[in-house]
């Protein structure tokens, strides 16, 4: 694909591709025709591609009533159509309508883009593919009978290859850092796999990101194929036409040559969601120039869509019987608080459940001045010492980190009994925390290439391009242990509440304790520390 003019003069490269405005490239892919018009119904842009699917120049269309170009029973179904368009990135098709009296059909996308009615078509293709909802329903049943998650994601890329007939279909999943990681494919024999492979978050940038988030289906029919520029290509007001939504937009020429490098003369990418954000891809490939027709890249979405749904009613189920399980352990530990009235001691019995529950190696809970370690922690003094970072953090909010080492340079000597840890603050003023540790995992990570080569000059002129090995390769990463999940923290963040009442309870029947023990004794109100748990004399709050 010939590299689109760029609207804002933006001169791109991998050290600033993360600010491309790949929105406002100025042109379209060439298997369509692209046509914005006013309020008035006036034709304001025009792809040069008109002359090619309509017969007519950008010359010939541009200040022209739409009427001029389409017939009066196109615009009549186009007007009807638009009634049932809501929301600010919504897209309405249609399929298989002629444009003028007699003349080739023609599927349409519609949507607006600002105070623009932005009218994409291409020739209708002849396709066997039943009606869309009938295709989608029968794909959707084979992945929900997929009880386990490898197999749903597996059955998943087969049958978006079968609806394709794409060389390579790939589940592409984002990490807590943002690279992706192919985690189920369906692949042509005799191409290869890259089922595991790791790809840098540098390999798909923010805007990038973002545009999935919009607009869920996304085709490269052919990296090679030249682009038809929007003509005009600013409007009176100097504003280029945003084309986030549009199905023909051009591409970026910093992703042309990566898939170039890789070998991909077409892709197809399918957005799934969780909570409305970008969870991970369909990621297909195919290695000669490939185009589908629209109604089965609107089966193929439609397809997306309801994964993304099963994905998130399965999760959903976890996250709501560990939560379940979070709040029973609450009712027993409150249970025991208020019946043993031993205060701190009585949380003991219930620390394994509660490592147990976020999946942790060890545990240290720092309380009404005592010190209590569980399993694999680091040393006692170890742990004051990360008590008292916090305290000079002000975490007043769970704080997880999968690298201690990287606050605390010093922890990486003891990484192997705890390199992760996520921090529960149970006081109002961050002084009493709970600690849950992770033990160091050793990983071998295999990158798409090595993530580190990319300074090369390239075909674009003398600046930095994409990697052009995508071989295997391997590294291993030390000192760090695993990610804690969303669902972990929000666990923790349930823990936190539960435990602050727990904590405020204790207060309550200390302060009780005392009340009566005070005629008596007249013994002064002194914290206390537990025998062996930490240095004599040791302050975790003094410098």
């Amino acid at each position: 694909m010939s590299e689109p003019s760029s609207m804002t003069g933006f001169e791109v490269d991998l050290t600033n591709c993360d600010r491309e405005p790949i929105h406002i490239l100025g042109s379209v892919q060439p298997f369509g025709f692209l046509l914005a018009v006013n309020s008035d119904w006036v034709i304001v842009h025009a792809s040069t591609s008109t002359l090619r699917y309509l017969g007519l120049a950008p010359a010939d269309v541009l200040d022209k009533p739409l009427t001029q170009v389409m017939s009066g029973h196109a615009i009549h179904a186009i007007r009807g159509r638009l009634q049932v368009l809501r929301g600010a990135d919504a897209v309405e098709r249609m399929f298989g309508v002629p444009l003028t009296d007699g003349g080739e059909d023609f599927d349409l996308a519609l949507h607006y883009s600002g105070r623009l009615l932005i009218i994409e078509g291409e020739p209708s293709l002849a396709d066997a593919l039943i009606e869309a909802a009938s295709a989608v329903r029968s794909m959707t049943a084979r992945i929900v009978a997929r009880p386990d998650f490898e197999g749903f994601c597996h059955e998943a890329a087969r049958q978006v290859r079968a609806l394709t007939e794409f060389d390579r279909v790939m589940i592409y999943r984002f990490g807590h850092d943002g690279a992706g990681e192919v985690i189920a494919e369906s692949v042509r024999p005799g191409i290869g796999s890259f089922l595991g492979q790791r790809y840098p978050a540098s390999d798909i940038p923010v805007q990038a990101r973002a545009l999935y988030e919009r607009n869920w289906l996304r085709i490269i029919a052919d990296v090679d194929a030249q682009v038809s520029p929007i003509v005009p290509e600013v409007s009176v007001s100097g504003e280029p036409v945003d084309l986030s939504m549009s199905m023909l937009r051009a591409v970026s020429p910093i992703h042309i040559e990566y898939l170039r490098n890789m070998g991909v003369a077409a892709s197809l990418s399918i957005s799934i969601l969780r909570d409305g954000k970008l969870w991970g891809l369909f990621a297909c490939h195919h290695y000669a120039p490939k185009h589908i027709s629209y109604e089965r890249r609107t089966a193929a979405e439609l397809f997306g869509q309801l994964f993304s749904l099963t994905l998130e009613s399965r999760e959903r189920e976890v996250e709501t019987r560990r939560l379940a399980e979070a709040r029973n352990l609450h009712d027993r530990m409150m249970n025991a608080v208020v019946k043993a009235n031993q205060g701190a001691d009585s949380l003991s019995p219930y620390l394994d459940d509660l490592c147990r529950l976020v999946h942790c190696d060890g545990l240290a809970l720092w309380l009404e001045g005592r010190l209590t370690l569980r399993d694999s922690t680091p040393d006692a003094s170890d742990v004051h010492s990360l008590i008292r970072l916090l305290r000079e953090k002000d975490t007043h909010a769970v704080f997880a980190t999968s690298e201690i080492s990287a606050l605390m340079p010093s922890a990486a000597a003891w990484a192997a009994k705890a390199a992760g840890m996520m921090a529960v603050p149970l006081s109002r003023a961050p002084r009493d925390y709970m600690i849950f540790f992770r033990k160091e995992e050793a990983q071998t990570v295999v990158w798409a290439g090595q993530p580190a080569k990319l300074v090369q000059v390239g075909p674009l002129g003398d600046r930095l391009t994409p990697r052009k090995s995508f071989e295997a390769w391997e590294e291993t990463t030390r000192g760090q242990s695993r990610p804690w999940t969303v669902v972990e923290r929000s666990l923790a963040e349930s823990m936190r509440a539960s435990l602050l009442e727990i904590v405020f309870r204790l207060t309550d029947l200390a302060d009780e304790e005392r009340q009566r023990a005070k005629p008596a004794s007249g013994t002064a109100d002194r914290r206390t520390e537990s025998p062996g748990a930490q240095h004599p004399g040791f302050d975790p709050w003094s410098d």
